[in-house]
This record gives C-alpha cells, structure tokens and sequence, in this order.
C-alpha cells in the first residue's frame, strides 16, 4: 500500500478522537496477553457496542477504533470533526490523533463482505472519579466484517438435531451365516441445519467424516471413510466366527461448517459431532448343505428338508 493510500484508509475510517501510544510500544499482532476480554473480532465488535451504549460516567473502560500508530504516514493523522465513543469530541482542540513515525507497515486485509474494520483501543481506570489516561491500549488489531461474527464452537455443533444415517445389513434377513460376509453401508448424504447464535440467523452443513461399526461380538471396530457399497461391490464388511445373537451399532463422526446471515463466508466448525444408530437383532447361524429326495420347496415341505 502506497502512503497516500494508507492515509486515505486512516482519515476517511476513523472514528475517535485520541492520543494514540508511541509506534515503538505495539507489537503489531499483539492481543492484549493477560486480558480474557478481546478474544476476537466479534468479541471485539460487542465490547465496542457495550461501551456505546453505557453511561460514560460511570465506566472503566472505554474503546475507540483508529489506525495502528505505526501505519501512520509521518507526523499526525487529519482528524476532522470526529468524536470519540462518548462524544466528548475533539478533547485538545486540534482536530489531530498524536501518533509515533512510522516503523513498519501494517497489513490490512483484503475482506469479503465489506471494508476492513479499524483496530479497536482501550482505556481503562480504576474508579469512575479518576481521570482517563492519556495513551490508549492495543486491543485488537484489524479485522474483517465477515470476522465479526459469533463463533459456532464444538458444543453448538453438538446440539443441533442431527439425524443418524440410516444403518443397511447385507443380506438382511434376521439372520446371517457365519464366517460369511455380512456387509453393512450407509447413507453419506450432507445435512443442512438452521440456527441461531447469539442473536444471528446462521446455516449449518453438516458432513459425515468417519464411520465406526460395532458389530456386537466383542471384535475390533471397522472405522471408516467408506458409507459402503452392496454386494458384489462391498468394501465395508464383517465376518462372524461365533454362533449367536448380535447388533451393530454404526457411529457417525460428523464435520461441520456454518454460514452467519449477512454474510457470505463459510467456516468450519472447530470440533466435531457424533450420531448412533443400531440394527435390530439377528443370529449368526451355520447352515449345511445335504442331499434330500424331493423339492425342499414343495408344500407340505419334505421331512428330510
């Protein structure tokens, strides 16, 4: 970015009136270590609305958004008529925002959904008699307005009323030979989910990742990419080596990835989800074969079937 296009960006966003600290006390993508407050960008955004709307005679902490110091084009950024959060305007009179000579440049991202949004201040004191501080605190440094969204974490994702899969046996007759294959498969088909996150309409994808299959006589689980294919072309398959009664038990890991209203960037979903469907239970038999005189198809059924 060019010094003219830099403050171009710098004067035609700001929105506050403020001393800003010395180019050479920021660490350019420092996130206020030590403070649980600014987490990110939408956690930023809020904490900057939360201060908009309290009563600056009683507050602590106050936020203003404005260029990175160190992104300034030498000497002192044109202010204008801007104000501050609170609307206490120019407090020195001069229309300016004090920052050190440039060190270095700032990136600024390219954003999707609209302008980058400016890097968010703080200033903080103890009582609400006491006078403010003259330097601003980095908080958070510059963002996009797709990235000022809430977060879908791994609980959100495990709360949504995802469907299990349907769960196929191969052959399904409610009972299965043993030390044959008994094939299993299942259905891979995405699913498409509405909610809501902190007050933000947003979709929801959900696709399958893995397929584990407990097939109920204490062998080691068949986990898979595969949702399996029906014979002659079956890849997912058990053989059984003991006579009895069993189930299987299908788990479905899925992925996710969520879209915010407003917005047109999808995101995945730090964390998965786990279905659980299980069939109904059938027998492992063992069959043998013999020769008999008649049909074993005629009615009434020969006794030597």
């Amino acid at each position: 970015m060019t010094r003219t296009a830099a403050a171009s960006v710098a004067v035609a966003a700001i929105l506050v009136v403020a001393s800003c600290p010395s180019a050479g006390a920021l660490e350019i993508d420092d996130r206020a270590e030590g403070s649980s407050l600014i987490m990110n960008a939408f956690e930023a955004a809020q904490e900057m609305q939360r201060a908009r709307s309290g009563n600056p005679a009683v507050a602590t902490t106050r936020y203003v958004r404005a260029p990175m110091c160190n992104m300034a084009t030498g000497g002192d950024l044109e202010m204008g008529d801007a104000d501050d959060v609170f609307g206490e305007g120019d407090t020195d009179g001069d229309g300016r925002v004090a920052c050190g000579p440039s060190n270095t440049t700032v990136p600024i991202p390219a954003c999707v959904d609209g302008p980058p949004v400016l890097p968010l201040w703080r200033q903080t004191r103890q009582e609400p008699t006491d006078p403010w501080p003259a330097a601003w605190t980095f908080a958070y440094g510059y963002s996009c307005p797709e990235d000022a969204v809430p977060t879908m974490t791994a609980a959100d994702f495990r709360r949504l009323p995802l469907a299990a899969p349907v769960l196929r046996l191969q052959p399904d007759r409610g009972w299965v030979l043993v030390n044959k294959e008994t094939i299993v498969m299942t259905d891979p088909a995405e699913q498409t989910l509405r909610t809501d996150l902190l007050g933000y309409g947003v979709d929801v994808i959900a696709s399958p990742a893995t397929y584990r299959y407990d097939f109920g006589d204490g062998s080691t689980d068949l986990v898979t990419t595969s949702p399996g294919h029906e014979w002659p072309n079956h890849d997912t398959y058990h053989f059984y080596e003991r006579l009895g009664t069993v189930q299987v038990t299908l788990t479905t890991t899925w992925k996710g990835r969520y879209r915010v209203d407003g917005t047109t960037v999808w995101r995945d979903v730090n964390g998965t989800a786990t279905t659980s469907t299980t069939s109904a239970p059938f027998t492992v038999e063992e069959r043998r074969s013999r020769l008999v005189d008649d049909l074993c198809t005629d009615i009434p059924k020969p006794d030597d079937c």
